[in-house]
C-alpha cells in the first residue's frame, strides 16, 4: 500500500519528535503493508512553515534510519519469531492482492501538508513548498477544519492552469463540506482530487465527520485514502483496516485502488484513471 499523507519526520510539526519514533511508525506502516510513505509535515499555517530543503534533508535521513533499524537485521521484527513477519506477509488474507507479499521494502518520499492560503502560487514559485514525492505536479492542500475560505476556488483554478493538481486533504473533517458537500463537488469537477483519512472511516473523527467519509466515497469525490499519522500511539500509521471499511461501502477492487494504482499514478507524475462522480 502508498500512504500519500503522514506526519512521520521528526522534529519538523506536530508529529513524532525523534527519529527512534519516526522509524517505530515505520514499523508499524509495514508491518500494515504499507510499502511507500510520503512524507508530509505541515506548512504555511501559521505554526509550521517547513522549507523543502529541510523536508528532503529530513527524508533522506530517515530513509538511512529505516535501512539499518529495520532491514539490515535478520529479523525487523525482534518481537516475533524469526521468519514470522515473512510467511504473514505471503498469506495476506483474501481481501490483499497477490502481489502484496512481493514488496519487502520501504521507502519513504517527500512531500507536505500544505495550508490554503491565497499565496500558495508565490510560495511555490519560490520553492518553499514541496510537492507529492517533489514532482512538480501534485499538491497536498489542507482547508482550515472549520470551513472554505473566500475565493479558494480562484487559488484552485490557478494552481490547475499551472497544471499543480490540488489534492485536497481530509475533506470529509471539514464542517463545511460534512454538511454542504457541493460545494466541494464542484472542486472536484474542476480537476481537484480528494483525500479521506482512513481513521474517519473508523469513527476515529467523530460520527459526523465518519458519515461525511462514507458519502464522498459512494460520490467518487475522494481518491484516496491515507493515514495522517501523526504517532505510534494516538494516531498511528495504519490503512490496511480503513480499506476494508471502504470496501464494504465501494467494493474490494475499487478500495485496494485508493491506496495502490491511485497514488501509484501520483508518484508517476500521472493522473490516474478514476471513475466519475455521481449526485450527492
Amino acid at each position: 500500500m502508498i500512504d500519500l499523507h503522514s506526519h512521520i519526520l521528526p522534529g519538523l510539526d506536530d508529529g513524532p519528535r525523534t527519529f527512534e519514533e519516526s522509524v517505530e511508525m515505520c514499523r508499524i506502516s509495514y508491518r500494515d503493508g504499507i510499502r511507500t510513505i510520503v512524507a508530509t509535515p505541515h506548512t504555511l499555517n501559521s505554526v509550521y512553515e517547513t522549507r523543502r530543503s529541510t523536508i528532503l534533508a529530513r527524508v533522506q535521513e530517515l530513509n538511512a534510519a529505516i535501512r539499518e533499524k529495520l532491514f539490515s537485521a535478520p529479523s525487523p521484527f525482534p518481537d516475533r519469531p524469526a521468519g514470522s513477519e515473512t510467511r504473514r506477509l505471503q498469506d495476506p488474507g483474501p481481501e490483499f492482492p497477490p502481489h502484496f507479499a512481493n514488496q519487502m521494502n520501504l521507502k519513504i518520499l517527500p512531500g507536505a501538508d500544505v495550508h490554503f492560503s491565497e499565496e500558495v502560487l508565490s510560495q511555490r514559485d519560490q520553492d518553499k513548498i514541496t510537492t507529492i514525492a517533489d514532482g512538480g505536479k501534485f499538491l497536498l492542500l489542507e482547508f482550515p477544519p472549520w470551513g472554505v475560505p473566500y475565493g479558494a476556488e480562484a487559488v484552485l483554478f490557478d494552481l490547475l492552469a499551472r497544471r499543480i493538481t490540488p489534492i485536497i486533504s481530509h475533506p470529509e473533517r471539514n464542517l463545511e463540506v460534512a454538511r454542504r458537500p457541493q460545494r466541494y463537488a464542484h472542486m472536484v469537477q474542476m480537476g481537484c482530487l480528494g483525500q479521506i483519512t482512513g481513521a474517519s472511516l473508523m469513527g476515529g473523527f467523530g460520527g459526523e465527520a465518519k458519515q461525511a467519509a462514507e458519502n464522498l466515497l459512494r460520490s467518487n469525490l475522494v481518491h484516496f485514502i491515507a493515514t495522517d499519522a501523526h504517532s505510534a500511539n494516538g494516531r498511528p500509521p495504519v490503512l490496511s483496516e480503513a480499506v476494508r471499511a471502504a470496501a464494504k461501502i465501494m467494493g474490494k477492487e475499487q478500495a485496494w485502488k485508493m491506496v495502490t494504482e491511485y497514488p501509484q499514478a501520483i508518484l508517476e507524475g500521472r493522473r490516474p484513471s478514476l471513475p466519475e462522480p455521481s449526485s450527492l
